[in-house]
């Protein structure tokens, strides 16, 4: 099972080769299945103009201009709130920001994605992610709120790792170890992602390797 961040890096390189023909759902992993009138109704109302402002978004992001990547994602945002690309604009935003030192700014579209876009799972990833900043400010009872709020079967295994990240953050290493446990019970999680939460585990365990 891939992690949300591995699965967002998918959706960039695919959409590189594939701009607007490609479901963000199937690139995020996830196994939508659209309709094609529903599939047509998509496109129309994002529009050429979305789509273009979008790839512009990941070229930006990956330069790397943070600052330039989340002035661009807001303008998605603002322009097409409903269109699909406003969700996976903020998403890349969140991104650029946090890695451009800009917590406040990824917190604020993370909050965004987490709130107004649902499709295509694309809120279950921005509240994992939102998770782990509020975690980072302290909050960690809205961050396992955050946490309580994913549902796409594809993201269970990180958000329970999450909740573990996060109980261990907030001095419950009970609770911590339970919920690692269950990350590792997960049906179709991956050695990488196992071999990881073990190593938590261990050491949330005295005399643990």
């Amino acid at each position: 099972m891939e992690t949300e961040e591995q699965q967002l890096e998918e959706l960039k390189r695919w959409w590189k080769e594939h701009g607007r023909t490609v479901i963000a759902g199937v690139v995020l992993g996830i196994g939508t299945v659209v309709g094609w009138t529903a599939w047509r109704s998509h496109v129309d109302a994002t529009g050429e103009a979305a789509s273009v402002r979008y790839q512009r978004l990941v070229d930006t992001a990956a330069q790397p201009n943070y600052a330039g990547a989340v002035e661009l994602a807001d303008g998605i945002i603002a322009d097409s709130p409903d269109s699909g690309y406003a969700g996976l604009a903020a998403l890349v935003g969140a991104h650029a920001a946090y890695k451009g030192n800009d917590p406040k700014a990824a917190r604020r579209l993370l909050e965004w994605a987490a709130s107004s876009a649902d499709a295509f799972q694309v809120g279950d990833v921005a509240r994992v992610r939102l998770a782990r900043i509020l975690s980072e400010e302290g909050e960690h009872d809205a961050a396992l709120a955050q946490l309580d709020l994913v549902k796409a079967e594809p993201f269970a295994a990180i958000a329970i790792e999450t909740r573990g990240d996060v109980l261990a953050a907030k001095d419950d290493p009970s609770g911590a170890r339970a919920a690692y446990q269950s990350a590792l019970a997960t049906e179709g999680i991956d050695g990488d992602a196992r071999s990881r939460i073990q190593l938590k585990l261990d050491a949330m365990i005295p005399g643990g390797g």
